[in-house]
């Protein structure tokens, strides 16, 4: 059976990120584990905050001189905040210049397969658009809470996801483009960054971006993305003034 005809029967599950990120994620069937039962595609709404583009060199010279305006080397990637939770959507091997109207403060409906990487939950989008009514909001949030008070909803079954982590590797992913020799190094920079704002939280005051990038030696565009990856883990959240503060 192909991917696309096992995919037909997971219909679209509409639901809030906090729902993604609070599920159980198994390996061996490729499938999210959610209060909403087993889903494997999704479907969310919520706030552009981030958007990047990557354009991979892949090196090779032929290709160079062959290069097309769709180069398959190319990713873009979005940031979604929708209230409950952080989430990136990542869609491979596009033209970044089709999502040129796409940005920060848009708000879409994104639909996308649920995709995994180590402890990473991202959405491999298969349609994306602009929502323009802000009506749409309300009958989204309306259906999700309707479904949970009416108890159509299960309890999240236990995952024992092992060190299968590389069975979800597949030739989407340039694996060279995400991780580097020095994983271990960033590691510990992000844990250096999450103590020193949970030491400031203590307060209750939290700690600005500027304090931040005084006492962590790395550039501001390093500090950034450390910072948003520990917001989409949930370990931090941001306030006003760029004040930064644990949960």
């Amino acid at each position: 059976m192909s991917q696309t005809e096992t995919y037909k029967r997971f219909p679209a599950v509409r639901c809030w990120i906090y729902h993604i990120l609070e599920g159980k994620y198994s390996h061996q069937d490729k499938s999210l584990y959610t209060i909403f039962g087993q889903v494997k595609r999704v479907r969310i709404v919520a706030t552009i905050v981030d958007k990047r583009e990557f354009i991979n060199s892949s090196g090779n010279q032929e290709e160079e001189l062959f290069e097309e305006k769709d180069s398959t080397n190319s990713r873009v990637e979005f940031d979604l905040d929708d209230g409950t939770g952080l989430i990136r959507a990542i869609l491979w091997r596009v033209n970044p210049e089709d999502y040129n109207h796409y940005s920060e403060g848009d708000i879409v409906d994104v639909i996308g397969l649920i995709r995994r990487w180590e402890k990473y939950t991202s959405i491999s989008p298969e349609i994306i658009k602009k929502i323009q009514e802000p009506n749409f909001l309300l009958l989204r949030d309306a259906e999700i809470i309707h479904r949970i008070e009416s108890g159509e909803i299960i309890e999240i079954p236990e995952i024992q996801e092992g060190d299968n982590n590389l069975n979800e590797v597949t030739d989407e992913i340039d694996i060279d483009s995400l991780f580097s020799d020095e994983e271990n190094n960033l590691s510990n920079i992000k844990e250096d960054i999450f103590a020193l704002i949970e030491e400031y939280s203590q307060s209750g005051e939290g700690i600005a971006f500027n304090i931040i990038k005084e006492k962590i030696d790395i550039s501001k565009e390093e500090l950034k993305n450390y910072l948003r990856e520990l917001e989409m883990e949930m370990k931090i959240y941001q306030s006003e003034n760029e004040i930064y503060q644990i949960y």
